[in-house]
This record gives C-alpha cells, sequence and structure tokens, in this order.
C-alpha cells in the first residue's frame, strides 16, 4: 500500500514538473449531478476545470479561454456535442478531446473519433480510465513517459 501510495505521489510529481502548471480542462455535461462529480474529482487531482451545462457554452468558453484539454457529452441541450466538437476542431486541430455518452451507438462513437476526439468512452465510465487517459495524453504531449 505505502509502495503504490508513493509511486502514485512521484508519477504526480513529474506530471507536475513537466506541466509546470495546472493543466485547464473543459467539461461539457448536462447532468449537474455527474457534471459535479467530475469536477471535483478531476480538481483533487490537480486539475482547475470549467464546468459547462451545454454545447453553446462549451463553444463559446472554448472561443474565450484557452484550455489544455476538452471534455464533452454528445447529447447535450442546444449544440450537440459532436457540433461542438467540430467547431472546436476548426478553431484548434490540435485540442484533445475525449467524448462520452450514456447511449453506445456504434456510429456516434465512430463520428465522434473521425471528427477528431481522441478516445470516446461509454456512460458510466471510471473515472480512474477518464483520469489516466488525461494524465497520459497530457505526459505524452509534453515530453512525458510514453503512453
Amino acid at each position: 500500500m505505502v509502495a503504490a501510495l508513493t509511486e502514485r505521489f512521484f508519477a504526480h510529481q513529474k506530471f507536475a514538473e513537466i506541466k509546470g502548471k495546472m493543466a485547464k480542462i473543459l467539461l461539457a455535461e448536462d447532468d449537474k449531478n455527474l457534471g459535479s462529480v467530475l469536477k471535483t474529482e478531476l480538481e483533487e487531482s490537480q486539475y482547475n476545470v470549467d464546468l459547462v451545462p451545454n454545447g453553446v457554452e462549451a463553444v463559446l468558453s472554448f472561443i474565450s479561454t484557452s484550455y489544455d484539454f476538452v471534455l464533452l457529452d454528445m447529447l447535450m441541450p442546444r449544440l450537440s456535442g459532436i457540433d461542438a466538437l467540430r467547431i472546436m476542431k476548426r478553431i484548434d486541430p490540435h485540442i484533445p478531446v475525449i467524448t462520452f455518452s450514456g447511449t453506445a451507438r456504434k456510429e456516434e462513437q465512430e463520428e465522434s473519433v473521425r471528427c477528431g476526439a481522441i478516445k470516446w468512452l461509454a456512460k458510466p465510465f471510471a473515472i480512474a480510465e477518464l483520469k489516466n487517459e488525461i494524465r497520459s495524453h497530457l505526459l505524452h504531449k509534453d515530453g512525458g513517459a510514453p503512453r
């Protein structure tokens, strides 16, 4: 147990050194409870998280703020996650985006990846899996240990 915690601490320290700052994440989720849980969990992992409830606010926030990572629910009011993803990728083709949805439609998953998402997760997903994907991508992007 102590060894595992120590390893986790040093991995986190290495990540913090590589980034030199808290990674800023845009989280677009219309379910208030899930959004709140994800935001809290990610902030406990030392990420700076902006939570928005729909696709329009996600795009507006993306335009006005510099983010290191984006998390998008696919089914949101006002503007779907897939449409928000398309707009964001036109603005910044290199922004890493993970999409997720409660519907496990294969077409949705394929479209998400085709539009530039690095990963698609089916709800419910393990928060640890989400954190690992974010951390791994940010480490790889910034010259840390390979994935």
